[in-house]
């Protein structure tokens, strides 16, 4: 019997590798990186702290959303938003961190994969804007 889950674990490992999707966008894959990590910690705070809590895992997930949706309809509102919904996040981590319910050092951390999410974000408006302010060369 134990032979044949390990059968069956195999085989579904291998379909799970083989049909794993692959992320291209770099600023995406960062993007989940960082709520994985962000969220291994939020799923810890008391009770008390819900709404909080909801706060931080909402932005997290609004920023892939944006990165997805900017990525797409290559719109700057989206781009934009995306430094709004992280700028809100580091506010509500902030505000974690004044309530001691995540370190300092975790908060730095998050702050570092946060910028990173931020300037690669920053270079992708300025990308844009100036392919489109570029006249062609024909």
């Amino acid at each position: 019997m134990k032979k044949l889950n390990e059968t069956k674990k195999e085989k579904l490992k291998k379909y799970a590798s083989k049909y794993k999707t692959k992320e291209k966008l770099i600023i995406a894959t960062t993007a989940r990186k960082t709520i994985k990590y962000i969220e291994s910690t939020v799923s810890n705070f008391p009770n008390e702290y819900y709404v909080l809590k909801n706060r931080i895992i909402d932005s997290c997930y609004s920023i892939l959303e944006h990165i997805y949706r900017a990525n797409v309809f290559q719109d700057i509102d989206d781009k934009k938003e995306i430094i709004v919904k992280i700028r809100m996040l580091n506010y509500y981590l902030e505000e974690a961190l004044n309530e001691n319910l995540i370190s300092s050092k975790k908060f730095n951390n998050y702050g570092k994969y946060l910028l990173e999410i931020d300037k690669m974000t920053r270079e992708w408006i300025n990308y844009e804007l100036n392919s489109f302010n570029k006249p062609n060369q024909n």
